[in-house]
């Protein structure tokens, strides 16, 4: 699949979304970079993460239009049926919290959870009343992704000083 041209189709959707293609492009990056996936799932683990905001900036909407876009993107890049039901699967249940996560849904789940640790959206959700920075931490289903939390949670809150 061409990662290139999904891209290119998904980012006019997702500029408006609240943080941007911007967002998903951090969690893409946190992904490659510390979720490595075997090479036979790359294009369904990219795929998913690039269009997991796909639907809107609200879950309701992600869940119940995100996989209706996501089939029409898929199907301009000749994806085969079965391929578009696993990113759908994955876009209509990225926000929920399975005990047996595939290898594609984590890596997305957990680099979603950490993006929020950036400089760039942390203010954000740091600025909500009574926002449980722990429970977020607890939610990172990787070691590595609960260390990278709490390390760049301490930098952020460093940096507020």
């Amino acid at each position: 699949m061409d990662i290139n041209k999904l891209w290119q189709l998904a980012t006019p959707i997702l500029e408006n979304n609240d943080f941007g293609v911007s967002h998903t492009q951090r969690v893409f990056e946190i992904a490659k970079q510390n979720f490595p996936v075997k090479p036979e799932l790359q294009d369904l683990t990219y795929a998913s993460i690039i269009l997991h905001d796909i639907g809107g900036c609200t879950i309701k909407d992600q869940y119940e239009k995100g996989p209706q876009i996501a089939t029409q993107l898929l199907k301009q890049l000749n994806c085969p049926d079965t391929f578009i039901k696993q990113v759908c699967q994955i876009i209509a249940t990225h926000h929920d919290h399975p005990d047996n996560p595939s290898e594609p849904f984590l890596a997305l789940y957990d680099a979603d959870k950490l993006v929020m640790f950036t400089p760039q959206e942390y203010p954000y959700y740091n600025a909500r009343e009574g926002f449980d920075w722990n429970k977020i931490v607890s939610l990172i289903y990787s070691k590595k992704g609960q260390e990278l939390a709490k390390s760049w949670l301490a930098q952020r809150q460093k940096e507020q000083r």
